[in-house]
């Protein structure tokens, strides 16, 4: 009885560690340079950040979603505009329990009209 109990809670704790390591997955739209060759001049640069933190190298703490984020924070400054040219930076930094981790997502955004 001992050696169930402690097979499935062995297994629910390796489930929770595997389902904590999961991500979210971005896809970037690809835009035909057609559509906004003719206000080619009038595009600017805009970007986005989100940051997570691994405590101890074992425990991720806002880590695994960080690329959506940023992606979903570099839309809405987008706006209804076509974004192009979208480059990412991948930066860390080391604290004294764990490792910072910080996603930058960048792009030039040229109007729809």
């Amino acid at each position: 009885m001992k050696k169930i109990i402690l097979s499935a809670l062995s297994f629910i704790v390796f489930g929770v560690f595997m389902v904590g390591c999961a991500g979210k997955p971005i896809t970037f739209k690809s835009v035909p340079p057609q559509q906004y060759e003719h206000v080619k001049n009038k595009g600017w640069e805009i970007s986005a950040s989100a940051s997570g933190f691994q405590l101890l190298l074992f425990i991720p703490i806002d880590i695994n979603d960080r690329h959506k984020r940023a992606y979903d924070l570099l839309k809405a400054q987008a706006g209804d505009g076509y974004m192009t040219n979208i480059r990412i930076e991948e930066s860390w930094a080391y604290a004294l329990v764990g490792t910072s981790y910080k996603t930058t997502l960048k792009a030039t955004v040229y109007p729809k009209n």
